[in-house]
């Protein structure tokens, strides 16, 4: 089992729930509120983040701002699509980023920052899952990430993730004891075990509709600890629990009967 999953076994699971960018059916995703709310129900939190104009990392989803913040009303004349690349961290931290979902009360756009110091209080693993930024540079995200998580040594594990390896591997060359995963979905690379191994990561995370053909076994016995996303059904979960996943990434604590 990876260096970052092994460090979750004293919770004495059979295997570990994510929430999927917080609890984030019941809960604005992506948002302080989110990760809060999934301290008592969730084993890790699962969360996204991209940089800012100004090379600052927020914690937010979607390329653009549109579907979760009201950046329309903020900035009326603004460019269109609404990137979060486009706007500053101050233009950023105007925003609502809670407003959008059923009753809840505004909040800010949080900062990888403002995370990390939250998950060392509330000692809440997370995997932090940097979206893919076409306009960045590969050796310009991965340093400005390890900058920023340099800043938190006493932080709980953390798992960094991508669909972008270009990204890992920089990760991996410039910080080798950083845990990893890389994200998948449709189809595995080809040569698969040799594909990851020379990537340098030590988990693989894979969508739930390639789950089915994904060599569990074979990548354990290579040191490569496997997961899913996202998984909201009980019985489901367990089937991939007896094939030796070790985490599910969901929306909602499945393992929670009354949320079944």
């Amino acid at each position: 089992m990876s260096g970052f999953y092994e460090k979750l076994m004293k919770r004495e699971r059979r295997g570990f729930f994510a929430a999927h960018r917080g609890w984030r059916n019941r809960y604005p995703e992506n948002t302080l509120s989110a990760f809060k709310a999934a301290v008592n129900h969730f084993d890790l939190i699962e969360l996204d983040v991209q940089l800012s104009r100004d090379g600052r990392w927020v914690v937010i989803h979607d390329e653009t701002l549109e579907r979760t913040t009201d950046v329309e009303e903020r900035f009326p004349d603004g460019l269109r699509p609404r990137r979060v690349i486009d706007y500053s961290r101050e233009e950023l931290r105007r925003l609502d980023a809670c407003g959008w979902f059923e009753d809840s009360a505004s909040c800010s756009l949080p900062t990888l920052e403002e995370t990390l110091a939250w998950a060392a209080e509330a000692r809440m693993p997370l995997n932090i899952e940097i979206k893919d930024m076409p306009t960045v540079g590969d050796l310009r995200a991965a340093r400005s990430f390890l900058d920023a998580l340099s800043k938190y040594p006493e932080r709980p594990p953390v798992l960094v993730s991508s669909f972008n390896h270009r990204y890992l591997k920089e990760l991996a060359t410039l910080s080798p004891e950083l845990p990893l995963a890389a994200l998948v979905e449709y189809t595995h690379p080809p040569r698969l075990i040799e594909y990851l191994k020379n990537l340098g990561v030590e988990a693989y995370h894979v969508d739930d509709p390639l789950a089915d053909t994904t060599p569990v076994e074979e990548l354990r016995e290579h040191g490569i600890t496997c997961a899913v996303y996202t998984v909201n059904d009980a019985k489901r979960a367990r089937e991939l629990f007896d094939r030796g996943f070790v985490a599910i990434f969901c929306d909602h604590p499945i393992n929670d009967s009354s949320e079944r």
